[in-house]
């Protein structure tokens, strides 16, 4: 079964909120990674910092705050960050 990704904007251009049903964190935890080195701390993160366009992640609860690179588009890189996220959440 594939996993559910509900995507949303925020005030900024740059950066897109992807929502799955069950939480990532306990509840009022956060993980901020913008380098790859932090990725570790959680499998979603680690595979977000390795997709082609991403400058930045933030998981909160059942949420994924995504930043991406300047000089990239959404159009390109959405479509990269949503597989990612699957494809980790369907191993767990």
């Amino acid at each position: 079964m594939s996993v559910k990704i509900k995507v949303t904007t925020t005030r900024s251009a740059g950066t897109l909120m992807f929502a799955v049903k069950d939480a990532l964190l306990p509840y009022g935890k956060s993980i901020p990674i913008s380098q790859p080195g932090a990725a570790k701390l959680h499998p979603v993160a680690e595979v977000l910092m390795s997709v082609p366009g991403v400058d930045s992640a933030w998981i909160m609860g059942n949420e994924i705050m995504v930043t991406k690179k300047v000089n990239e588009r959404w159009a390109t890189v959405k479509s990269r960050v949503i597989e990612a996220i699957r494809s980790t959440l369907s191993k767990t």
